[in-house]
């Protein structure tokens, strides 16, 4: 017994797994993500050195990660060892007559016949040093659930406002690169939308899709920072202030983004917020306190927005809404290429032309018609694009991870943890998922790092919310 009580009174060394640790840790690897992680391409200069910390951040993860806190994330963990699997397979170089007589290989069989390489031993995939920059890239989610499923609750909610303030600060840096259109240092990446908004960003598209995160994790840090204390009606405290500002900010760099789709996601977030002071004006009638504040506040913030936006469309500087009304959707080259994309799933079915190498295999079959110079790397329809990549073993994936999250949902259904305040943080992680998949329609967000590790914190606010239902649950600490 004594000396029990002097080992847990023993200092740990600096080396051994504190939550504390683990927080600051985490801290500095997210805002490495952010800084050196917003473009897709392969060949930025940042994705190596970002990689090579983001493996070291999982060596330690790993290190300190206990039976208890992998259990939170074991399955999406598996899944995604399960991805990185597929993709070794398809590194994995085949007898000349087998690779031959997979599906959709005839082009480059023939050539090989003409040039007498037919006797070349090739991996199923069409670009192995794409598919091994896929591989690698795994390293930044898995690095960010490892690490997340050491935090506490009061740790995992200090995440949120930080999502909010890279936010904040990604939809200052967009205002500045349209204000000071003459300084290119505003921009992170060589290769971008240089007459855009992209904040923290290379893609203005993956930009609005963040800034619209940033604003759902604000709208709901506003309500959960109101659940169980004292109403203050009739006051406008400071801390009210400062999440209005925060949120109006936020709500100009997604209008002065050049993203239609941006704007959709806008939407989502104006029938969240209604419905939040919705869910608010029933609590303080419950309570017997004033509404009539937040009631005309709702009102007051829904005119100066919609106000905002036709002011915006008046003087010709709204860019997304210039696009949207200017711009036909059957002109746009999204849809003109999803044919030929449909033609590579049905021809590469079943191994897929491997993963990253989407733009290789679309070049051997683009039509004469749509070369242009501007040439497609990406489907711009990521649930398309993951399919062609990876075939079969890919829709295996999807299923499989859907049926994840949807037991996961029927889970916090059947116990109400929608209701309490600890089931915020699932709510959160289900709309930014919701966002992430609805624009993955048209584009591809999840071939970012930066919105990798927001699906990774995602995943673990609906992870650990579900834990706590009780159902193989190890803790009980609020979310």
């Amino acid at each position: 017994m004594g000396r029990d009580r002097v080992i847990r009174n023993v200092k740990p060394r600096w080396f051994e797994y504190t939550s504390d640790k683990a927080f600051w840790l985490f801290v500095i690897f997210a805002a490495a993500v952010f800084l050196m992680g917003g473009g897709s391409r392969y060949d930025i200069e940042s994705v190596g050195p970002l990689r090579a910390f983001s493996a070291l951040v999982l060596a330690v993860a790993v290190w300190w990660q206990s039976r208890e806190s992998f259990a939170l994330i074991r399955w999406p963990i598996a899944l995604i060892a399960l991805l990185a699997v597929w993709m070794i397979i398809q590194l994995i170089p085949l007898p000349p007559e087998v690779w031959q007589s997979l599906a959709g290989r005839e082009a480059v069989a023939e050539i090989d016949s003409l040039l007498g390489l037919s006797d070349l031993w090739r991996p199923i995939t069409l670009s192995p040093l794409r598919t091994w920059n896929s591989l690698a890239s795994l390293t930044v989610p898995v690095a960010a659930l490892m690490l997340m499923a050491l935090l506490d609750g009061s740790q995992r909610r200090k995440l949120r406002t930080f999502i909010i303030v890279v936010g904040l600060v990604s939809a200052l840096l967009g205002i500045a690169q349209l204000v000071l259109r003459a300084n290119p240092g505003l921009y992170l990446y060589e290769i971008t939308n240089a007459d855009s908004a992209v904040g923290l960003f290379s893609n203005r598209n993956h930009n609005a899709l963040f800034l619209n995160i940033a604003l759902l994790f604000s709208l709901f840090e506003r309500g959960a920072s109101q659940v169980g204390m004292p109403r203050t009606a009739g006051k406008f405290t400071q801390a009210t202030a400062i999440r209005l500002a925060v949120s109006l900010v936020l709500v100009l760099g997604i209008l002065i983004n050049a993203s239609r789709f941006g704007l959709l996601l806008l939407a989502v977030n104006g029938l969240v917020f209604a419905w939040l002071l919705i869910s608010d004006f029933r609590t303080r009638e419950k309570a017997g306190a004033s509404s009539k504040l937040v009631k005309w506040l709702g009102f007051g913030l829904v005119a100066g927005s919609l106000t905002l936006i036709g002011l915006f469309a008046t003087i010709s500087r709204l860019p997304a809404l210039e696009r949207l009304f200017s711009s036909s959707l059957t002109d746009d080259q999204r849809l003109e290429t999803l044919p030929v994309i449909f033609g590579l799933l049905k021809d590469h079915f079943p191994f897929g032309t491997g993963f990253g190498a989407f733009e290789q295999a679309f070049r051997i079959v683009e039509p004469e018609a749509m070369i242009r110079p501007r040439y497609l790397n990406h489907a711009h329809n990521d649930w398309l694009q993951f399919l062609v990549e990876g075939g079969a073993a890919s829709v295996i994936l999807l299923v499989l991870a859907i049926g994840w999250l949807v037991r996961k949902l029927v889970l916090l259904l059947r116990a109400g943890q929608f209701q309490k305040q600890g089931g915020r943080g699932a709510i959160i992680g289900f709309l930014t998922l919701v966002m992430i998949g609805l624009h993955s329609i048209v584009d591809y967000p999840l071939r970012t790092p930066s919105l990798m590790l927001v699906a990774a914190l995602s995943i673990i606010f609906i992870a650990k919310a579900a834990q706590k239902t009780g159902v193989g649950s190890v803790g009980s600490q609020p979310s």
